[in-house]
Protein backbone atom coordinates (compact mmCIF):
# COMPACT_ATOMS: atom_id res chain seq x y z
CA UNK A 1 0.00 0.00 0.00
CA UNK A 2 1.41 3.40 -0.90
CA UNK A 3 1.58 6.33 1.48
CA UNK A 4 -1.07 8.20 -0.51
CA UNK A 5 -3.56 5.37 -0.18
CA UNK A 6 -2.87 5.10 3.55
CA UNK A 7 -3.58 8.80 3.91
CA UNK A 8 -6.95 8.36 2.18
CA UNK A 9 -7.84 5.47 4.49
CA UNK A 10 -7.04 7.61 7.54
CA UNK A 11 -9.04 10.54 6.19
CA UNK A 12 -12.01 8.26 5.45
CA UNK A 13 -11.93 7.07 9.07
CA UNK A 14 -11.91 10.63 10.41
CA UNK A 15 -14.89 11.66 8.30
CA UNK A 16 -16.78 8.47 9.17
CA UNK A 17 -16.31 9.10 12.91
CA UNK A 18 -17.31 12.77 12.52
CA UNK A 19 -20.43 11.68 10.64
CA UNK A 20 -21.33 9.13 13.33
CA UNK A 21 -20.95 11.67 16.11
CA UNK A 22 -22.88 14.37 14.25
CA UNK A 23 -25.94 12.20 13.60
CA UNK A 24 -25.96 11.45 17.35
CA UNK A 25 -26.10 15.19 18.09
CA UNK A 26 -22.49 15.42 19.27
CA UNK A 27 -20.62 18.38 17.80
CA UNK A 28 -17.61 17.12 15.86
CA UNK A 29 -14.84 19.21 14.30
CA UNK A 30 -12.08 17.67 12.20
CA UNK A 31 -8.64 19.28 12.71
CA UNK A 32 -7.52 18.39 9.14
CA UNK A 33 -3.93 17.71 10.19
CA UNK A 34 -3.49 20.96 12.08
CA UNK A 35 -3.10 19.21 15.44
CA UNK A 36 -0.44 16.48 15.54
CA UNK A 37 -2.14 14.09 17.98
CA UNK A 38 -5.79 15.13 17.70
CA UNK A 39 -7.94 14.36 14.66
CA UNK A 40 -11.34 15.41 16.03
CA UNK A 41 -12.74 17.57 18.75
CA UNK A 42 -16.10 16.39 20.08
CA UNK A 43 -18.32 18.38 22.41
CA UNK A 44 -21.66 18.01 24.08
CA UNK A 45 -24.52 19.90 22.47
CA UNK A 46 -24.36 22.52 25.24
CA UNK A 47 -20.59 22.95 24.70
CA UNK A 48 -19.74 22.32 28.36
CA UNK A 49 -17.79 19.09 27.84
CA UNK A 50 -15.17 18.43 25.18
CA UNK A 51 -13.06 15.43 24.16
CA UNK A 52 -10.00 15.23 21.94
CA UNK A 53 -10.07 12.16 19.68
CA UNK A 54 -7.26 10.48 17.77
CA UNK A 55 -8.68 8.35 14.95
CA UNK A 56 -6.86 5.18 13.85
CA UNK A 57 -8.26 3.46 10.78
CA UNK A 58 -7.62 0.03 9.28
CA UNK A 59 -8.95 -1.44 6.05
CA UNK A 60 -9.45 -4.74 7.90
CA UNK A 61 -8.47 -4.76 11.61
CA UNK A 62 -9.88 -8.21 12.42
CA UNK A 63 -7.33 -10.83 13.52
CA UNK A 64 -8.45 -14.42 14.00
CA UNK A 65 -5.56 -15.34 16.30
CA UNK A 66 -3.25 -12.64 17.62
CA UNK A 67 -1.53 -12.91 20.99
CA UNK A 68 -3.58 -16.09 21.45
CA UNK A 69 -6.87 -14.22 21.11
CA UNK A 70 -9.38 -13.19 18.49
CA UNK A 71 -9.63 -9.43 18.09
CA UNK A 72 -8.80 -6.27 16.20
CA UNK A 73 -5.46 -4.53 15.64
CA UNK A 74 -4.38 -1.03 14.59
CA UNK A 75 -1.08 0.69 13.93
CA UNK A 76 -0.27 3.38 16.46
CA UNK A 77 3.07 5.08 17.10
CA UNK A 78 5.47 5.14 20.02
CA UNK A 79 4.07 8.53 21.06
CA UNK A 80 1.06 6.74 22.60
CA UNK A 81 3.20 5.20 25.34
CA UNK A 82 2.26 6.75 28.65
CA UNK A 83 0.17 9.48 26.98
CA UNK A 84 -3.29 9.63 28.45
CA UNK A 85 -5.84 12.01 29.88
CA UNK A 86 -9.49 11.57 30.77
CA UNK A 87 -10.46 13.93 27.94
CA UNK A 88 -8.26 12.24 25.32
CA UNK A 89 -9.76 9.21 23.55
CA UNK A 90 -9.11 7.01 20.53
CA UNK A 91 -11.62 6.07 17.86
CA UNK A 92 -10.45 2.82 16.28
CA UNK A 93 -12.13 2.33 12.91
CA UNK A 94 -12.36 -1.02 11.13
CA UNK A 95 -13.53 -0.28 7.58
CA UNK A 96 -14.14 -4.01 6.96
CA UNK A 97 -13.38 -3.59 3.25
CA UNK A 98 -13.54 -7.36 2.79
CA UNK A 99 -17.13 -7.35 4.04
CA UNK A 100 -19.50 -7.16 1.05
CA UNK A 101 -22.02 -5.04 2.97
CA UNK A 102 -19.28 -2.51 3.86
CA UNK A 103 -20.30 -1.92 7.44
CA UNK A 104 -17.47 -0.07 9.25
CA UNK A 105 -17.07 -0.52 12.99
CA UNK A 106 -15.91 2.17 15.42
CA UNK A 107 -14.59 1.44 18.89
CA UNK A 108 -14.12 4.37 21.30
CA UNK A 109 -11.35 3.63 23.77
CA UNK A 110 -9.97 5.81 26.59
CA UNK A 111 -6.36 6.82 25.95
CA UNK A 112 -5.32 5.14 29.20
CA UNK A 113 -6.06 1.70 27.69
CA UNK A 114 -3.76 2.42 24.75
CA UNK A 115 -1.06 4.11 26.84
CA UNK A 116 -0.84 1.07 29.11
CA UNK A 117 -1.04 -1.60 26.36
CA UNK A 118 1.72 -0.33 24.05
CA UNK A 119 5.21 -0.65 25.50
CA UNK A 120 8.66 0.54 24.33
CA UNK A 121 9.83 -3.03 23.63
CA UNK A 122 7.29 -3.52 20.80
CA UNK A 123 9.04 -3.99 17.45
CA UNK A 124 5.98 -2.41 15.80
CA UNK A 125 3.65 -0.17 17.76
CA UNK A 126 0.20 -1.75 17.56
CA UNK A 127 -2.93 -1.62 19.70
CA UNK A 128 -4.91 -4.85 20.06
CA UNK A 129 -8.54 -4.96 21.16
CA UNK A 130 -9.72 -8.51 21.96
CA UNK A 131 -13.23 -9.35 20.76
CA UNK A 132 -14.10 -10.07 24.41
CA UNK A 133 -13.30 -6.43 25.23
CA UNK A 134 -15.12 -4.78 22.34
CA UNK A 135 -18.32 -4.70 24.39
CA UNK A 136 -16.40 -2.71 27.02
CA UNK A 137 -15.64 0.10 24.58
CA UNK A 138 -17.51 3.24 25.33
CA UNK A 139 -20.48 5.09 24.06
CA UNK A 140 -19.18 8.62 23.64
CA UNK A 141 -22.45 10.03 24.99
CA UNK A 142 -21.47 8.71 28.42
CA UNK A 143 -18.20 10.67 28.28
CA UNK A 144 -19.73 13.95 27.13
Amino acid sequence: MTTGKTQFVGTAGQFFVAYGLSVRQINAAITLGNAPSVDLMASSSDGKRTLSIQVKTSRDAYRRNKYGHEGYEWDVNKGVIGKHHESFWYAFVNLQESNESWDPQVFFVPSKWVAEFVTPDFSRYMYFLPTTAKDLTFNLHSAL
